[in-house]
């Protein structure tokens, strides 16, 4: 099964880094790279329709809870896994992201660590949406 993945961070060399690990475990994924939530947003208005998202939590223009926010409160979008992954987060934002509807929160270092996991997780065990959704109507 082939999987998009919106990865929505500020740092280059964390996506990729994320990009060759996951590249070894998963050889059907496909990789996009966004640097802030307003991008994301950008992309996904023009049509993109990733099978999971990762978040970054601390971006420029968008924040990650900002974006999580946006997609939660769409329609056409919600359905889609939220994935924050971050260098820190405190356990009150943690519950913060969840409240707002991620659905699965991460250090980057641990997942860096073990992309292996991440990988039989998320792309093996899981099962992603894979529906082209439409506009309701």
């Amino acid at each position: 099964m082939k999987y998009t993945i919106l990865v929505v961070d500020d740092d280059d060399d964390d996506f990729l880094m994320l990009s060759s690990l996951i590249n070894q475990c998963q050889q059907d994924v496909s990789l996009l790279y966004v640097q802030n939530g307003l991008e994301a947003t950008q992309k996904l208005i023009e049509g993109l329709q990733p099978n999971l998202i990762l978040v970054d939590v601390q971006m420029p223009l968008m924040d990650g809870y900002e974006l999580v926010q946006w997609l939660m409160n769409s329609e056409a979008w919600r359905h889609i896994p939220v994935v924050i992954w971050t260098g820190e987060i405190s356990d009150r934002e943690v519950t913060r992201y969840y409240r707002a509807g991620a659905n699965a929160l991460m250090l980057k270092r641990d997942a860096l660590q073990d992309v292996e996991a991440f990988c039989k997780y998320w792309l093996k065990l899981v099962q992603l949406p894979q529906l082209v959704w439409q506009e309701p109507g």
